[in-house]
């Protein structure tokens, strides 16, 4: 059983992610980066689910706060978010902060493809 983390603010969607893993996995859940950032030091997970948008720390710093507390087997990032935009993605993507990224919504099934995926070793960007 594989510990997820997954860094939401809205609370409707980290009871939906939250129930869609936790048949497989140990979830845990913060809904800020810093809050996030203490779970990865201290529980180590084998995957983080993050959103960008969040209150005060954004994701993208909260990723690459993630990666370096992490090293030198930087912990897998999943980057969930509402910004779809073109640059948006670039700019997400350019930060170093996630292995694997995709737009809200998504479709659950691929949530969970993606977090099989990150577990299973294969880190490549959507």
């Amino acid at each position: 059983m594989a510990r997820i983390l997954i860094v939401e603010d809205n609370p409707d969607l980290l009871m939906i992610l939250g129930q869609l893993l936790s048949v497989e996995h140990e979830v845990l859940t913060a809904r800020r980066g810093e809050d996030g950032i203490a779970l990865v030091r201290t529980e180590r997970p084998d995957v983080v689910i993050l959103d960008v948008q969040l209150p005060s720390m954004d994701g993208i710093e909260a990723g690459i706060w993630m990666k370096r507390e992490t090293q030198p087997a930087p912990v897998p990032i999943l980057v969930l978010t509402g910004l779809a935009g073109a640059a948006d993605q670039e700019a997400i993507l350019a930060s170093g902060c996630c292995d694997l990224y995709l737009a809200k919504p998504a479709p659950l099934a691929r949530i969970r493809e993606s977090v099989d995926q990150l577990l299973s070793g294969a880190r490549t960007l959507l």
